[in-house]
């Protein structure tokens, strides 16, 4: 059976708060589920969330922007030429927050609306962009094709947010008094990259960069990601038999009466039923959408850069080509099968003598660190029960942050940041105001 035991035992993290003390809340801490997958899946509970307005309340629009003029795609792509992306804007001068997306997500995903919503009640404009190892940023801004390298990632979100504010300036007449960064998960990195990069360019000079939920070592935490999906499931051989076996569960309990509001059911209702989902089941539930998110990356990269994995090369790909076969050959490929077969290669082509470790390394907070230490207008959120981090990159990210380092005993991945007392901190922050 595999081993579910990558993120801190409550042992590990009640010695390691000993010494990070400085770094928690001050307030209790009442965040209610301490169950790390329970938490990554349902979040929090409607009732503890920081309030935010309705989706239809926000002046916002969906706009599009040529980032690689030169870009060639299949017809069946051809939809993806132009980078989409969010824009929210206020009818008065104020701040602008790009907000980057994590893992394998687009710019109009729940998690970035959310977000985006928060910022915008704050008084900001708001730019949201795809995860650059979304299928859409891979085929419209991805110089490479090839994302999970930092400074090149970096260096196509750069370029693609200096357009998109040109853009949605162009189209929507606002007017910027300053910007800020902000990501979650694999965005939260990239911001980290972005900020990094941006010291040196000097263009948007942010004046603050906001870290929700970072990787620290990147392929690390991704390989920890790739062996939820592999989780042993009593009575289950494989994925398509998980979801059957999940199917069931759910179908036993609305035939008993459950609530049919399967939003509500499936995080809360069915959790206090007899066919509560097992901590297996969750772990492999959430392994099973990072697989998808790895089968689209791996597709795309595969795709652009004629590589002939899953699409035989030359092979015309129309809008009427049925994509099916090909990405179910992805669905083989998880995220260290994509860096050991797509990306080490071409990295290790234009860096003879140097290891896929180098690699691993440029792309990790690590490498960053003396442009994080001491810097005091970087943050990081995160929780010691976070499965893509070991103990120590919790530590990393404590000694490295200090008082900006935001960290709270459980929540899973990025489970509590619509729970109040986290978001009004880390909103704080972003707003300029004082360390607590």
């Amino acid at each position: 059976m595999t081993r579910i035991k990558p993120y801190l035992s409550p042992y590990l993290f009640a010695g390691l708060l000993f010494s990070v003390s400085h770094c928690v809340a001050a307030e209790p801490f009442a965040y209610p589920e301490t169950n790390p997958f329970m938490a990554t899946v349902a979040g929090t509970p409607e009732d503890l969330k920081a309030p935010v307005p309705d989706e239809i309340d926000v002046q916002q629009d969906d706009l599009s922007v040529r980032v690689l003029p030169d870009r060639k795609l299949p017809s069946a792509l051809s939809r993806y030429r132009d980078l989409q992306f969010r824009v929210a804007w206020q009818d008065k001068p104020a701040p602008l927050t790009f907000l980057i997306a994590g893992t394998g997500s687009g710019f109009d995903s729940a998690r970035m609306d959310y977000l985006k919503r928060l910022l915008w009640q704050a008084g900001m404009h708001v730019i949201v962009l795809s995860s650059p190892s979304n299928f859409d940023f891979i085929a419209a801004a991805s110089n490479s094709g090839m994302p999970g390298v930092g400074a090149e990632d970096a260096r196509d979100l750069h370029t693609a947010m200096t357009l998109a504010l040109q853009e949605a300036q162009d189209k929507k007449g606002f007017e910027v008094t300053e910007f800020r960064l902000a990501g979650f998960s694999l965005g939260a990195l990239h911001a980290a990259f972005v900020a990094e990069l941006d010291s040196h360019l000097g263009q948007f000079n942010f004046s603050k960069v906001l870290l929700l939920n970072p990787p620290v070592d990147l392929y690390s935490s991704v390989g920890r990601l790739d062996e939820l999906s592999y989780t042993r499931v009593d009575g289950v051989s494989d994925s398509e038999s998980f979801y059957e076996h999940i199917f069931q569960k759910l179908s036993r309990h609305f035939a008993q009466g459950g609530n049919g509001d399967i939003q509500s059911s499936l995080f809360y209702e069915i959790q206090n039923s007899p066919e509560a989902l097992t901590d297996p089941e969750l772990a492999m539930l959430i392994g099973a959408v990072f697989r998808f998110s790895a089968a689209d990356l791996n597709f795309m990269s595969d795709l652009i850069n004629n590589g002939g994995r899953f699409a035989p090369v030359g092979k015309e790909i129309k809008v009427s080509t049925s994509l099916t076969p090909y990405l179910r050959r992805a669905l083989f490929c998880d995220f260290t099968c994509y860096i050991n077969n797509q990306l080490w290669p071409a990295w290790e082509a234009k860096n003879a003598g140097r290891s896929i470790e180098d690699m691993a390394y440029e792309t990790s907070l690590r490498s960053l660190s003396s442009f994080l230490q001491g810097n005091p207008n970087v943050a990081a959120v995160s929780n010691a029960d976070d499965f893509i981090l070991t103990r120590d990159d919790y530590q990393f990210l404590a000694d490295t942050f200090g008082e900006r380092a935001y960290l709270y005993p459980h929540g899973g991945h990025g489970g509590n940041l619509d729970y109040k007392p986290v978001a009004d901190r880390y909103m704080t922050f972003l707003q300029g105001g004082a360390h607590e």
